[in-house]
């Protein structure tokens, strides 16, 4: 990791302000963030796509919906500072059932509430992605 890069990301997690030629540093970089659900609120993470575990890695889940509403977004369930909280997303793939009215989802207990409901089935297609929140 860069100086500054590091420089950044320790004030970011301490909470302070990065001065502008950090700021500016970060303009630049590559990855273009991805907004998705965390109770009922837009957060945004940056996708890094799939990733093969080792062990002891930790997971948290992610809710994907296949054929939701316009505005549908990856739900999460805990961000950063919470216990449980990892960049490694293990997914489920969400499906409304035909006969079932899709709605906007966007917590994690909506999610499992319309899969208790059986308005949607729910699939783990075994992949695990790297999505850190930002």
């Amino acid at each position: 990791m860069k100086k500054g890069l590091l420089v950044l990301a320790l004030a970011g997690a301490l909470g302070l302000a990065a001065a502008p030629a950090m700021a500016d540093s970060i303009r630049h970089f590559p990855q273009t963030a991805t907004e998705g659900f965390y109770r009922g609120h837009t957060i945004e993470y940056l996708d890094f796509g799939p990733v093969k575990l080792e062990p002891g890695n930790k997971v948290a889940p992610l809710w994907s919906v296949t054929n939701g509403v316009q505005g549908q977004y990856n739900i999460v369930d805990v961000v950063p500072g919470q216990s449980g909280y990892s960049p490694l997303w293990s997914v489920t793939l969400l499906t409304w059932k035909s006969g079932a009215t899709p709605r906007l989802l966007t917590s994690a207990a909506a999610a499992r509430k319309a899969l208790a409901a059986g308005e949607v089935t729910g699939k783990k297609p075994g992949i695990v992605v790297n999505c850190p929140v930002i």
